[in-house]
């Protein structure tokens, strides 16, 4: 008898663990999809930016003669960059690139125009997704306390760096 009540504790306590397990699971699991999403579409639509401001920079190119304000622009996609370190890069080049459409009227189109506006919007959702990666990391911080603590480094699920999200320049 008292083998029988042994064993319906341990299973007791075995299926307590589990509820446990994976319930966590499900929890930390879907917060790190939800960041991955939130970081693939980031890393989508850098692409679909940088792409946009290469059209830019041959234009640029073509009629700016003094070459060397985007000199290292055309090497971006020959380094391995962090989505990071991509998104700070292509800030710094649309920056002189802006300053530079305003400086020649040549450049200052609406070809060019239309492009630089496809670029904002491709930011603000860039932006949206950085704030729903942040969100969800945050809340991943949060989650990683106690028993999730566990369960979160058996699944090698770990908090990650949060984007930085700057203000929108006023134009």
């Amino acid at each position: 008898m008292k083998l029988i009540i042994l064993v319906l504790l341990l299973i007791l306590i075995a299926l307590i663990i589990a509820i446990f397990y994976f319930t966590a699971y499900g929890k930390l699991s879907e917060i790190k999809t939800k960041m991955d999403n939130a970081n693939e579409n980031i890393t989508n639509l850098l692409k679909e930016k940088y792409e946009l401001m290469k059209k830019l920079y041959e234009i640029i190119k073509k009629n700016v003669k003094k070459k060397d304000y985007l000199k290292d622009f055309s090497k971006l996609a020959k380094h391995n960059l962090t989505n990071y370190e991509l998104d700070n890069e292509l800030n710094t080049y649309l920056k002189t690139m802006t300053e530079l459409k305003d400086d020649y009227k040549v450049l200052n189109n609406k070809e060019n125009n239309e492009l630089f506006k496809k670029i904002k919007m491709i930011d603000q959702d860039i932006t949206a997704n950085k704030k729903f990666f942040n969100k969800n990391n945050n809340q991943l911080i949060k989650s990683l306390t106690g028993y999730n603590k566990i369960v979160g480094k058996m699944l090698n699920i770990n908090v990650k760096t949060s984007y930085e999200i700057k203000k929108p320049n006023a134009d």
